[in-house]
């Protein structure tokens, strides 16, 4: 039906004010699960040092005569390993002009901004933190890297075969990479980190088929988010890091986290810098590596399909 003759419409209204609310909506994922379980400490310097040692392997002979002469065993030296560090910024500029006008959904654009760059340069850390295959030492024209768990983990690696790259994370697999881990001096309880493939399969592990379940009768529960094995107890989670193409056919898994640390050589905060026009120029800074005090208490599975 059409409108009556004269009838004044919204179309023709001049000076109808604009409908926004004052909410501004951004779901992109910060969890950033490692960052906050890892240790902290200090680097004095670009190259960032520590040592590791080993006990050997017990012996079956350790048995000696009465008043033998003493004899000194030879002494294996501690390895002294280290990682360099990394510098992660974050910068943004706002004009003059944007900071004065009334915007919806923040008081201060610059503040707005802040926020957000904050939770990116923590996650850019994240990442960092996890997959960095290979430390470097960089140049004057290059930039220092800091190596990942990924990058560490050396010892206790499962890489799947022509036959298994077809599929996701074998029950049998995964137990067998818990078990090198536990050989090595490993502590429970353990975290895995996987994408959403390698979580579907472990969820679809059977073992002996027992489950417990702690939910109401209406919902169905079809995830595995605690795994016990013989090896040790070990929680499952999604990491998005883990989801990305590179990396969603492995899984990462840690067991005491205080092998793990963050080490600041600077921890910044945010700085604005001189101004050279009618604008804002705020920059954001941290430098640090990661220390792995002995990659021999995790693991990794790599090489599984991603898709």
């Amino acid at each position: 039906m059409a409108a009556g003759t004269g009838t004044f419409q919204t179309y023709q209204t001049i000076g109808i004010r604009e409908d926004l609310i004052d909410i501004i909506t951004n779901i992109s994922p910060s969890e950033n699960s490692f960052t906050k379980l890892s240790g902290t400490g200090k680097a004095k310097q670009t190259y960032h040092e520590w040592q590791t040692d080993v006990l050997a392997v017990s012996s079956a002979n350790n048995s000696h005569v009465e008043g033998e002469v003493a004899s000194a065993t030879a002494i294996t030296p501690t390895v002294r390993t280290g990682n360099y560090t990394q510098i992660l910024v974050q910068d943004f500029s706002v004009t003059d002009t944007n900071e004065a006008v009334n915007s919806a959904g923040r008081a201060s654009e610059i503040a707005y901004q802040k926020a957000k760059y904050t939770k990116l340069l923590a996650n850019d850390i994240e990442f960092t933190l996890i997959t960095t295959s290979a430390a470097a030492s960089g140049a004057s024209g290059t930039a220092r890297l800091s190596k990942g768990a990924l990058g560490w983990i050396a010892t206790n690696v499962t890489t799947a075969t022509t036959a298994t790259s077809a599929s996701a994370i074998s029950e049998t697999d995964f137990n067998a990479t818990l078990a090198l881990i536990w050989a090595q001096g490993g502590m429970e309880p353990y975290t895995a980190y996987v994408g959403s493939v390698q979580k579907k399969a472990i969820s679809a592990f059977t073992g002996n088929n027992t489950r417990f379940n702690n939910m109401k009768q209406s919902e169905i529960d079809s995830t595995v988010d605690v795994y016990n094995s013989d090896h040790g107890k070990v929680v499952i989670k999604k990491h998005r890091v883990m989801n990305l193409t590179a990396y969603a056919g492995a899984c990462l898994i840690l067991g005491d986290m205080d092998l793990w640390k963050k080490a600041w050589l600077r921890q910044k905060g945010w700085e604005l810098l001189a101004r050279t026009g009618a604008f804002s120029h705020y920059h954001l800074e941290s430098e640090l590596t990661l220390e792995s005090r002995q990659e021999k208490g995790a693991g990794k599975l790599t090489g599984y399909k991603i898709t």
